[in-house]
């Protein structure tokens, strides 16, 4: 089983850095009249869904089983179909594209099929890991603590989704009819995000023969779950969970709940690095900075309103403001775990004996992606800070030079980002598929 889980994430990243090179084609002065203006939305939505929610959840399933000594193998095929049915939906460019937050959607049966069927999967197995987590919990092994954390927060997950049902509303406000039913789910989702991030900086550690022992450190996961088990209430609490009352909640959950947790992670964790030049201490470093970028970002853009919120609570709430600085802001949050679990694919691919040795090509590969997604979140960054808006097509909305410089920085950042994925797609669709896989 290990097999069809590293390749159907493989794929789903794959697929998801395809649509991802079409959206940033769309975006990019001087060649965006290269895409339909349509089929940019498509391709946005297409690239979130398969390359950051597919492959982060399809590797976290794969993780979760080498962690606890468990196959999955139903849970697989709900998994397999669903990504099937997104990624079929994002292609053929059908149905109306949504972009709300977390999983923006396309409007259209298959895909609502489709999402339901991989998350179906994603569910059943954290219900299938649930007794093994449980006793994990206080695991000092970084691993199983982690693992055994985000196989709760899975369950949280759940069940913020299903309190968020009631409360979507009507279809005639298709953006806030997925925006509500999301919101809370996809918080909780981003926890898990956090939490893997750090399983796999742990596990990177340790493949450098770097074993640590979390000691106290494992009870500050605490905050990982009351703020999860928070958002489960969040659509029962507040009328509206998309509110401005619940956006400040959300938001004060990432910046403690989320933030704090892993600082004090990060903090542990540079005390027991040895620099090196090899691929394991090389993606270590490239993804922290990646993370600290974002994180950056994001709380430059949040703390003033939650300043001036706790100041004056009449005051209006702003968050983050709805441009570039946005997608900037999660890009690097984001790729700083896509770059870990390719890091961490290499190993395996070696540890599990579909390969003897790794191609010398493994470190260029890393340091391509990461120098290209470093450039095109300073891309994004800079163009926010002169208000670009987000999820628009092309150029038109600016003759600003400084935004279109930045926009093209983005565009030499996704260049440079894109053939590092496709070099690690087809490396390890070689691996995978070559004759020295275990039968």
């Amino acid at each position: 089983m290990h097999r069809k889980w590293l390749l159907l994430s493989i794929v789903s990243l794959g697929l998801g850095g395809l649509l991802a090179l079409v959206a940033a084609v769309a975006r990019t002065p001087a060649i965006y009249k290269l895409v339909p203006p349509g089929y940019f939305y498509h391709a946005i939505i297409g690239h979130v869904d398969l390359a950051i929610v597919g492959f982060f959840l399809t590797f976290t399933l794969l993780l979760w089983q080498l962690t606890f000594k468990e196959e999955l193998k139903t849970p697989f095929y709900f998994s397999l179909t669903g990504i099937f049915f997104i990624a079929l939906v994002s292609l053929l460019g059908v149905g109306k594209g949504v972009s709300n937050n977390y999983l923006p959607t396309i409007d259209h049966p298959l895909f609502w099929l489709g999402a339901l069927l991989f998350f179906a999967g994603f569910w059943l197995g954290g219900f299938g890991l649930l007794t093994k987590a449980e006793k994990g919990i206080f695991s000092e092994n970084p691993r199983e603590h982690l693992a055994s954390i985000s196989v709760l927060l899975s369950i949280f997950m759940l069940l913020a989704f299903l309190t968020s049902i009631p409360k979507v509303g009507s279809r005639e406000e298709l953006y806030l009819f997925y925006e509500r039913l999301y919101w809370a789910p996809g918080h909780t989702h981003q926890f898990i995000n956090g939490v893997m991030l750090l399983y796999a900086w742990y596990y990177l550690f340790e493949i450098k023969g770097i074993r640590l022992e979390l000691g106290r450190l494992r009870y500050v996961s605490f905050l990982f779950l009351s703020f999860c088990f928070m958002y489960v209430f969040i659509p029962i609490v507040f009328a509206d969970p998309v509110s401005e009352s619940a956006r400040r909640l959300t938001d004060l959950g990432y910046a403690v709940g989320l933030g704090l947790p892993i600082f004090f992670h990060i903090y542990f964790l540079l005390k027991n690095y040895k620099m090196g030049k090899d691929l394991y201490s090389t993606a270590f470093f490239i993804s922290l900075v990646l993370y600290l970028l974002g994180v950056f970002i994001a709380y430059a853009g949040v703390l003033p309103s939650l300043v001036s919120y706790f100041i004056n609570p009449s005051s209006e709430y702003i968050g983050m403001k709805s441009n570039l600085s946005i997608p900037a802001h999660y890009h690097g949050v984001i790729t700083s775990q896509t770059l870990a679990f390719m890091t961490i694919a290499y190993y395996l691919f070696k540890e599990l004996g579909y390969t003897q040795r790794l191609s010398k090509i493994s470190l260029p590969q890393v340091y391509l992606y990461g120098t290209g997604m470093v450039l095109f979140v300073l891309g994004l960054f800079f163009a926010g800070l002169r208000n670009a808006p987000r999820k628009t097509y092309g150029t038109g909305f600016t003759d600003d030079p400084l935004v279109l410089m930045s926009l093209g920085l983005m565009g030499i950042g996704t260049l440079l980002a894109v053939a590092g994925g496709v070099i690690f797609v087809l490396y390890s669709l070689k691996v995978l598929f070559g004759r020295s896989s275990p039968q």
